[in-house]
């Protein structure tokens, strides 16, 4: 029996909310500005990768969810560049 669940089921699980709000709010700020940002981008890709139906415009295009998720990625990067 195959007991592991897919990105999918991880994702749309109700406790996954819960452990990235924990992590996001009360974890990660003690390891500094720069671990938060990443950990923000990650759960971001994550759920736009996983659940893209939700993060669709009417017209169902993904740009604009993209575009927030390059976005994010380039601001942790330059926030980490920046505290080297």
């Amino acid at each position: 029996m195959n007991m592991t669940l897919p990105l999918k089921k991880a994702v749309d699980h109700p406790y996954f909310g819960l452990v990235c709000f924990i992590a996001l709010c009360f974890v990660l700020p003690r390891y500094g500005l720069a671990a938060t940002m990443l950990g923000c981008a990650l759960v971001l890709t994550a759920c736009v990768s996983v659940n893209s139906d939700r993060f669709r415009s009417r017209s169902g295009s993904l740009t604009a969810a993209l575009c927030l998720v390059a976005a994010i990625w380039t601001a942790a990067a330059v926030l980490v560049w920046l505290s080297l």
